[in-house]
């Protein structure tokens, strides 16, 4: 059971979904305003070109740094197993403080969103602006539903040791 590998390779593959959703969000809004432009797209491009840049650094920062951060962690485990955990647990509780408050950010996406879609669907602009943001919000909070509990589980396989 080689937790540390197992964790920061799902961190590695989701980064890579991470890296498509922003491909394709970016490519799919940008392709909207040249093919239809009307206020609906330019609504709707704003959250998820906003978004689809974020999903790129991310998932790009995320994919370069893992392999060195893996091995670092790996080395430390072996060589000195209580500092490991001591480190890591003070890292992980970041992490996990991160995850709550990335989520209270997505689920006030998901929300303002769909106030967008329900009280204004007459209003293109803020109509495409409400799906852009329901679409990104959700997309990013089920992502990080799927990091947060491999954080937990990390978190668990570290403390045991």
């Amino acid at each position: 059971m080689d937790f540390i590998k197992n964790y920061f390779t799902a961190e590695k593959n989701e980064s890579l979904i991470f890296i498509a959703f922003g491909i394709l969000t970016l490519s799919f809004s940008v392709y909207c305003l040249l093919r239809w432009g009307d206020a609906f797209y330019k609504g709707f491009a704003v959250p998820v070109i906003f978004i689809g840049l974020i999903q790129l650094v991310v998932g790009g920062t995320v994919y370069f740094r893992t392999d060195q951060q893996m091995e670092t962690l790996e080395k430390l485990r072996h060589q000195d197993k209580p500092a490991f955990v001591a480190d890591e647990t003070r890292r992980m509780e970041t992490v996990m403080k991160n995850f709550s408050l990335y989520k209270k950010i997505e689920v006030a996406f998901v929300v303002i969103g769909l106030l967008l879609i329900f009280l204004t669907p007459s209003r293109e602009f803020w109509l495409g602006l409400g799906v852009g943001m329901l679409l990104q919000g959700a997309l990013m909070l089920t992502a990080d539903i799927f990091a947060e509990r491999r954080a937990s589980e990390y978190i668990k396989a570290a403390l045991e040791l």
